[in-house]
């Protein structure tokens, strides 16, 4: 009988560090998942910055000139 519950309990700890394992790989999936999301927020926050950037440059500038006719 020995043998057969040594058995036994290498079939618990295998199950055990499956189990394990497969909250490790969850919580790195969930992880990386708020990175990506956290990343496409920041480029989408960018893309806009620039954009409106552009948009602000691109204004014409007025100028107003002077004219002053013979009084110099």
């Amino acid at each position: 009988m020995k043998g057969r519950e040594k058995m036994i309990a290498v079939l618990e700890i295998i199950r055990c560090a499956a189990a394990v394992a497969l909250l490790v790989v969850l919580a790195m999936y969930v992880a990386y998942r708020w990175y990506v999301s956290v990343k496409e927020t920041a480029y989408e926050e960018a893309e806009e910055s620039i954009k409106r950037a552009v948009r602000e440059a691109g204004r014409p500038v007025v100028k107003v000139e002077v004219e002053m006719k013979g009084k110099w």
